[in-house]
């Protein structure tokens, strides 16, 4: 299956924010002091979770917790989701968290990491923010009013996604499950597709920084399987509110139930054409041998 449009942004009806949005930078902001904080003053407590590569450490707790308690005092109503809780809740609203997406890189002292909020209403994202760390770009979208990033300065500028039209042009980015070395189905022949047919394939190591320089036109298509809702929600806001395209690998659009992604700047020469790559080789149709 290919997808035919040039923009993921289809007569949406703008929708009214529920909650201000400057409580909402100013908490991203202090969550994100707090996880320097605690990075600068040595990690004592880091486990593994499924597999030894997917990780938590005493900052994404003590950070998911500042979130939800913040959150809860901001919109007492709404429902709360976070990755280290994992506990989807029935509200007709509720907050979509990641309190520290790229844990790797974060554990290790790479400088490549973010946090994720994101509002949710009955499946649809009204508003997203990714906080990129330890830069403190702040990448912001609200449902039909387009995506933003706002330096720390106050300074902000609006984000439209990049202008490549065929693969061959495009810098793309992806990732690759924490089950990579258990399981066959772990990216290995998708990437092996399409690494020569592109003009380069960066792996930054968090889905919020991935899709936030899609949104911002760095780069110009993103994907990944074995994703969750709350590595890439506010993300899809981002680039859907750019001017771009986000599907599964069915070339459906992206919904929160799924565990795969395509996000890219629209253009049928690279959105098509990177989702046909990947279902040649998720096919068998491509051998990498």
């Amino acid at each position: 299956m290919t997808v035919t449009e040039t923009s993921g942004r289809t007569q949406r009806e703008e929708e009214e924010m529920p909650v201000a949005k400057t409580p909402l930078f100013d908490l991203a902001l202090q969550a994100g002091e707090l996880a320097l904080s605690m990075q600068r003053d040595g990690l004592r407590s880091i486990h593994a979770k499924s597999t030894p590569n997917d990780l938590v450490t005493e900052a994404d707790l003590a950070c998911e917790t500042l979130i939800r308690d913040r959150l809860a005092a901001l919109t007492p109503d709404f429902g709360f989701w976070g990755e280290e809780s994992d506990e989807r809740p029935h509200d007709e609203y509720f907050w979509l968290v990641d309190p520290i997406d790229g844990t790797i890189n974060f554990a290790s002292g790479v400088p490549w990491f973010g946090i994720n909020i994101a509002l949710i209403h009955s499946e649809k994202t009204l508003f997203g923010l990714s906080l990129i760390l330890p830069q403190f770009d702040l990448f912001w979208a609200q449902a039909g009013q387009g995506a933003y990033l706002r330096r720390r300065n106050g300074e902000q500028r609006r984000l439209q996604v990049s202008q490549a039209t065929t693969l061959a042009d495009a810098l793309l980015t992806t990732g690759f499950p924490y089950h990579r070395g258990e399981n066959d189905d772990n990216n290995a022949a998708e990437f092996a597709r399409i690494m020569p047919i592109c003009r380069g394939v960066r792996r930054m190591g968090a889905s919020s920084a991935d899709l936030a320089y899609v949104a911002a036109g760095a780069f110009s298509a993103y994907w990944e399987g074995w994703i969750q809702p709350w590595d890439v929600a506010a993300g899809v806001l981002l680039v859907h509110e750019a001017g771009g395209l986000v599907t599964n690998y069915d070339g459906a659009p992206y919904g929160l139930a799924d565990h795969c992604i395509i996000a890219s700047n629209g253009q049928a020469g690279v959105h098509n054409s990177l989702l046909q790559a990947i279902q040649e080789a998720r096919s068998g149709k491509f051998d990498q041998d």
